[in-house]
């Protein structure tokens, strides 16, 4: 009788992953700003569009757990190396999605299985923060790099820009 492999062993006990597991993913948290005037800016870093329709972007304010901001409607799509707008109602500008606030301490974005593709926090207890808390920005935005440069340490990956607009 043959043993299993440890390839197909590690494979069986691994499984799909759980909601709070990090997914490779081209999506990014680029840049985000808080309030009904705020936004956060979806960056695909890929080569190919990706179908972002199903996911969900969370807040983190406070509570034990974040809470729904919105769900990206079926047929969302980031092209390759483009940014998708979510803005709150008071933004001034164009966007492809218009929620009534940018709310909490953080931001978490789940694909459509409910696994972490990305996140942001800049209170050290947000449950949304990827290592250290990033930079508290007030008045500022948070973003990242041109190309959106991902270490899971918010506070390595983000630095206070001003907002768009």
């Amino acid at each position: 009788m043959r043993k299993p492999s440890s390839l197909f062993l590690i494979l069986a006990l691994v499984g799909t992953p759980a909601a709070d597991t990090v997914r490779s993913s081209s999506a990014k948290i680029h840049e985000v700003l808080g309030g009904p005037a705020g936004y956060i800016d979806l960056h695909n870093t890929g080569h190919i569009p990706l179908d972002i329709g199903g996911w969900s972007v969370q807040a983190c304010t406070g509570g034990a757990a974040p809470v729904e901001l919105a769900t990206l409607p079926a047929g969302s799509e980031i092209p390759a190396g483009d940014h998708f707008l979510i803005t709150g109602q008071a933004f001034g500008g164009t966007a492809q999605m218009v929620v009534e606030a940018i709310a909490g301490d953080g931001e978490l974005l789940l694909d459509q299985r409910g696994a972490r593709v990305d996140s942001v926090g800049w209170a050290p207890s947000s449950p949304c923060r990827e290592d250290q808390a990033a930079v508290a920005c007030p008045g500022f935005a948070q973003a990242r790099d041109a190309v959106s440069r991902d270490t899971d340490n918010n506070k390595a990956d983000f630095d206070c820009v001003r907002p768009l607009g």
